[in-house]
C-alpha cells in the first residue's frame, strides 16, 4: 500500500504514514501514538494518553447561549416613567435563548464533562427564572 500524499510505501494495514503522518483511513487516532481508537474512549489503549476526541465545541456552547441570554435579559425590559414595567422582543430572544442552552446542557453535553454541565444548567436555569420572572411581573401587572 501506498501513501496517497507522499507516495511513499507503507505496510499493509498502517493508519498513519511513517514519512508525512498523513491517516489513510477516517476514524479517531490517538494524537501522541497514532493508535485507532474505540468509540468513546477517553484515553488511549496502547499509551494511556487522554483523548481529545470526546472535547467537541457543542459541549461548551451553553455558556455562551446563558451569556447571550444575561445581554438580551439586561438590554431588554424597562420601567416606564409611572413606574410600571415593559417587555420588548429581547426579553422573549432571553428567554428562548435560555431554553435552548437548558436543554443542550442537559441533553447534549455528556456525564463526562459534568462541571461543565452543571454550570451550563445553573447558568441557563438562572436566566431562564429571571426571565420568566420578569415577563410575569409585566403580565400580572
Amino acid at each position: 500500500m501506498f501513501c496517497k500524499k507522499c507516495g511513499n510505501q507503507m505496510a499493509e494495514h498502517a493508519t498513519v504514514c511513517e514519512s508525512c503522518n498523513t491517516r489513510t483511513k477516517p476514524g479517531v487516532f490517538c494524537h501522541k501514538c497514532a493508535t485507532e481508537l474505540p468509540a468513546n474512549t477517553t484515553r488511549c489503549i496502547s499509551c494511556n494518553a487522554k483523548s481529545r476526541a470526546h472535547k467537541k465545541a457543542i459541549h461548551w456552547l451553553p455558556l455562551p447561549l446563558a451569556l447571550l441570554s444575561f445581554i438580551c435579559y439586561a438590554a431588554g425590559g424597562y420601567y416606564d416613567s409611572a413606574g410600571l414595567p415593559y417587555t420588548t422582543s429581547l426579553d422573549y430572544v432571553a428567554l428562548a435563548v435560555a431554553i435552548i442552552g437548558l436543554i443542550i446542557a442537559a441533553v447534549v453535553v455528556p456525564s463526562t464533562r459534568m462541571a461543565l454541565k452543571i454550570i451550563g444548567l445553573l447558568l441557563n436555569g438562572i436566566m431562564l427564572f429571571l426571565t420568566v420572572s420578569w415577563i410575569l411581573d409585566v403580565l400580572l401587572v
